[in-house]
């Protein structure tokens, strides 16, 4: 039974962090297996339409095969509850240049609130040498200032991070 629970810990925080869906400051290293190096950031940005808050991700994997990755998000529905858990659903349009080539999807990024972390995905329609469906899936767990960060996504297929919060 501890095995059991074990692997469903793992494989749900691995299969649990994309960005969430509300804006944070974040920078950090991270490996993304098959890929390389990964860098990231994010940063809420300095205006909010109607009161909505809105934030820019970036990601960029090297140096193999190199990659670029920027979604911006605005913030919709940022106190939804599931059960006694914060949730949060916003809207966004992600860019990137991937495998030499360009592509764009809308889509909808949504967080989850957990005790010590958050678990976000994000699913999203658009063009990537065709019509593409977008996704991501991770967790990550709050160590104030720092965040450890598990994901998944359509760019890789593991990534391990470790950010700093400011």
């Amino acid at each position: 039974m501890k095995r059991i629970l074990a692997t469903l810990t793992v494989l749900a925080g691995l299969a649990a962090a994309q960005a969430p869906a509300y804006p944070e400051n974040t920078i950090g290293v991270g490996y993304s297996f098959n890929r390389g190096l990964t860098l990231q950031g994010s940063v809420g940005l300095p205006f909010s339409p109607l009161g909505i808050d809105t934030g820019l991700d970036v990601e960029a994997i090297l140096p193999n095969t190199p990659s670029v990755w920027v979604l911006t998000k605005a913030n919709l529905l940022p106190a939804l509850s599931v059960g006694d858990l914060a949730m949060s659903v916003g809207v966004g349009i992600d860019l990137r240049y991937i495998n030499s080539g360009f592509g764009a999807h809308l889509g909808v990024p949504a967080t989850l609130e957990v005790p010590g972390g958050a678990i976000s995905a994000y699913v999203g329609l658009g063009y990537q040498g065709g019509f593409h469906l977008a996704y991501g899936l991770g967790a990550r767990f709050y160590l104030d200032p720092v965040a450890l960060e598990a994901a998944t996504s359509d760019r890789y297929p593991l990534k391990i991070s470790v950010l700093y919060l400011w």
